[in-house]
């Protein structure tokens, strides 16, 4: 959505604001000054548009024409009455769409971010999962912004359906986490004692190497000392060993590290179903506590 700021402290008292519709069919808000206020007074006023009208009765450029604020204050106020009549007739979409507006306006404005919840939300009545982060986001904006009236409003509309979802919430959360920590109890044993088993392959596997190693590499130093060829076998001997231990020591530590992961899974809730289930319930029952907290 298009949108024009200047910052200019000498022009500030002279700001219009008004919405149109431009080239690419979006709605905008334009910033006006002076000179385009005297030019708009010659042809005569546009009415201001009042936050006690009915707006259902305007479709959208009507509301655009009517709307016409030299204070930030009362651009505000109407946006968010624009915003209140689309959410009372389930406009919800387009009621967020004002909302947004009056943020850019005024971010801190608790009636905005309070009426930013109530449409997340549907008035507090409804919290799909799809909506929880925002709607999270905007109660910690109420928490700071909005004044105690806006807050005992939203408790009167929210409170009671709230405090329900989180008690039965809570009871599942709970369930859920004895179930999964049971399975993790009950697997743990079993990966633990691969872990070890593949832990002491490898070490013996990889000392067996090492020692092979160790040996070849001496024979290869002395080799020729002896003029029999022995040391020559032996280094070829002992070389071909460590070459297979090698390998061997690589399969080894391949199996150690698939069990030392296990392991780890276990203690990983988004490993397992329980689990999953688990968080999801968790980071749902807090979000559903963050709002009622903020408003409490």
């Amino acid at each position: 959505m298009a949108e024009e700021r200047l910052i200019d402290d000498d022009k500030d008292k002279d700001k219009k604001y008004r919405f149109r519709i431009n080239a690419d069919g979006e709605e905008e808000l334009v910033i006006e000054y002076g000179e385009q206020q005297e030019e708009e007074g010659a042809d005569g006023a546009t009415p201001v548009l009042s936050p006690d009208e009915d707006l259902s009765e305007f479709d959208g450029e009507e509301v655009d024409a009517r709307f016409d604020s030299g204070e930030e204050g009362e651009a505000v106020l109407s946006l968010t009455s624009m915003a209140r009549a689309d959410m009372d007739m389930g406009k919800y979409s387009t009621a967020l769409e004002y909302i947004e507006q009056a943020k850019d306006i005024s971010p801190a404005d608790g009636t905005v971010v309070a009426l930013e919840l109530e449409i997340y939300t549907r008035g507090l009545s409804d919290f799909p999962d799809s909506i929880l982060a925002d709607a999270v986001q905007a109660a910690q904006n109420v928490a700071k912004y909005s004044s105690e009236d806006d807050k005992k409003r939203l408790r009167e509309e929210g409170n009671e359906k709230l405090n329900s979802m989180i008690c039965a919430l809570q009871s599942q959360v709970d369930e859920l986490s004895a179930q999964n920590e049971r399975g993790k109890a009950e697997r743990a044993p079993a990966f633990a004692a691969a872990n070890k088993k593949a832990m002491l392959r490898f070490f013996v596997v990889f000392a067996a190497f090492a020692v092979a190693l160790g040996l070849a590499i001496y024979f290869s130093t002395v080799m020729y000392v002896d003029g029999s060829g022995v040391n020559i076998v032996l280094t070829a001997v002992f070389g071909a060993v460590a070459f297979l231990l090698f390998i061997a020591s690589a399969f080894a530590a391949r199996a150690f590290n698939i069990a030392a992961r296990r392991v780890r899974m276990n203690r990983d809730n988004r490993r397992t179903r329980v689990g999953r289930d688990y968080e999801a319930h968790r980071a749902r029952l807090t979000a559903l506590e963050t709002i009622y907290n903020a408003i409490n």
